[in-house]
């Protein structure tokens, strides 16, 4: 048989709702979201970037420049935070989800900051735990060993020296 291809297999995050309080639920995917993972590590080199202009003792904002946590809570909003229902406004009507609200409200609120950096975690977790029992199951086609390969039938197949 020659050796073939496939196509890459995404990474699965789970996605899952949680419960922020009685009447506020949000789905949230894992912290190991590869988007997410991408954006976080760019906004870390775009802060030693900014940081790398001063000289030691210095102290200055680059023009334009936001916050860590300004920065994480629009990352959070776009690639961690899916949807909610419950969430309301200042005058107590109901808000619809956008990346833009989100940010704004992740920026605001720091125990629905903390809520959100949690329960991606989790997420990922769960996911991973899931992965790992599915990947530890036998395959029915197999000789039930955890890798299901087969046994080699001839010694003379082989290719190990």
């Amino acid at each position: 048989m020659a050796l073939q291809m496939g196509k890459k297999k995404t990474a699965v995050t789970g996605e899952r709702w949680a419960k922020f309080d009685e009447d506020t639920k949000v789905l949230l995917a894992g912290i190991d979201n590869p988007e997410y993972q991408v954006a976080l590590e760019r906004m870390r080199r775009r802060i030693q970037r900014n940081d790398a202009r001063f000289e030691e003792g210095q102290v200055g904002v680059v023009a334009g420049e936001k916050t860590e946590h300004q920065n994480h809570s629009m990352l959070l909003s776009h690639f961690i935070v899916k949807d909610w229902e419950g969430v309301l406004d200042a005058e107590g009507n109901p808000v619809k989800y956008s990346p833009a609200v989100a940010a704004e409200l992740l920026e605001n609120n720091i125990e629905f900051f903390i809520f959100v950096l949690r329960e991606g975690a989790a997420a990922a977790n769960d996911a991973a735990e899931e992965r790992a029992e599915s990947v530890g199951k036998p395959s029915p086609a197999s000789n039930g060993s955890k890798s299901g390969a087969g046994k080699v039938k001839s010694a003379a197949r082989s290719t190990r020296a």
